[in-house]
């Protein structure tokens, strides 16, 4: 039931993009940081030169500006935090998860599945660049633990879904919805009698494996884990954040069909609390794009940037920095599936299409 709430992390650019401008020459060389020199021509025939600049001018002013901005704020941000990301722990965390995939050619097989191109040494620097941008917007949308804790809560449900009227014309608004036979009526009914057998002492968990459509939680005895407000389906969110710790909702109405909620003691959200603040972050950014617009502009001039090129300064100033801009630079969280998260449930899978 939770809304998509995706990280907006820069990614990586272009690898080599940078070293461009500066290199006369006409050959390749690996620099110290093994990043490739290009050179500024790039092939000769007796048609003529192929050079940096025609490659560029393909790719489009757009493309190479927004690579631009990207890699510069990469840039301006590792400067900034390098002190404040303990790279080598990334690091390991990565070696343990390669060593969790059975080792490193399926760990890369996995990464070019999700990303084609991405190579394991790629996605060790982009979860790097990651980690020196989240700490950026920590910095700057600061949620303090008070904050997280009223803005959470543990919770599992069962739902009973109602069957999906449009999937029998082949025209369902709904492709991943959790599957039923079960007319509206139906549907209640069932979820009224599963409330009756939890007022008499059934246990929630045993029945959200047994009765409960959406397959995702419900291997988990119904959990949904830590949720913040605002993150699920307008009547889900509401009656969640109305129920005391331990308490269990009467049958709640939404657009999937009907749930029993429960809300859980929470014991352990201290220890939690380090990941539910970087998901509150997360929500915030998405929406608050222009004071992102505005952080970013900040950091820009506190370093002193500035962008060479006319056609890419006016692209960048247009696009990003002018009072008017509500465009936040094209941005990719640089998540994959090796790190571990937890994966969307069939739910969460159906609001992102609902929404």
């Amino acid at each position: 039931m939770k809304k998509k709430i995706a990280p907006i992390v820069i990614g990586l650019g272009l690898v080599g993009l940078a070293g461009c401008s500066d290199d006369n020459g006409s050959g390749n060389s690996e620099t110290e940081n093994n990043e490739t020199e290009f050179g500024s021509v790039l092939s000769t025939s007796d048609a003529g030169e192929v050079t940096t600049d025609d490659i560029l001018n393909q790719m489009g002013t757009s493309t190479v500006a927004n690579q631009t901005f990207q890699l510069t704020l990469d840039s301006i941000l590792k400067d900034k935090y390098s002190d404040a990301v303990d790279t080598e722990q990334i690091e390991s965390q990565i070696d343990d998860e390669i060593e969790q995939m059975g080792g490193e050619e399926q760990f890369a097989m996995a990464l070019q599945q999700q990303q084609p191109g991405m190579t394991v040494e790629k996605y060790k620097e982009q979860r790097i660049t990651n980690a020196y941008h989240d700490k950026f917007f920590e910095e700057k949308f600061e949620v303090t633990d008070e904050e997280a804790k009223e803005n959470t809560r543990e919770a599992s449900h069962i739902l009973i879904a109602v069957k999906d009227e449009n999937a029998e014309e082949g025209a369902s608004q709904q492709p991943q919805a959790p599957q039923s036979d079960l007319t509206d009526e139906e549907a209640k009914k069932k979820a009224e009698d599963i409330k009756a057998q939890l007022e008499d002492g059934a246990d929630f968990g045993e029945l959200a494996k047994e009765e409960s459509h959406d397959t995702g939680s419900a291997q988990n005895n119904g959990s949904l884990g830590y949720v913040q407000k605002g993150q699920m389906v307008e009547g889900f969110d509401k009656a969640l954040f109305e129920l005391e710790k331990g308490e269990v909702s009467d049958v709640v109405k939404s657009e999937f069909g009907y749930h029993i909620i429960k809300r859980h003691d929470e014991e352990d959200i201290d220890e939690e609390l380090p990941q539910i603040k970087k998901q509150i972050v997360s929500k915030k950014i998405q929406e608050n794009q222009d004071k992102v617009l505005e952080y970013y502009k900040e950091v820009l001039e506190e370093y002193n940037a500035d962008f060479e090129n006319e056609e890419i300064k006016t692209f960048i100033e247009d696009t990003y920095l002018s009072p008017e801009s509500q465009q936040a630079p094209d941005q990719s969280s640089g998540e994959q599936p090796a790190e571990g998260e937890e994966q969307s449930t069939e739910e969460e899978s159906t609001e992102e299409n609902a929404e």
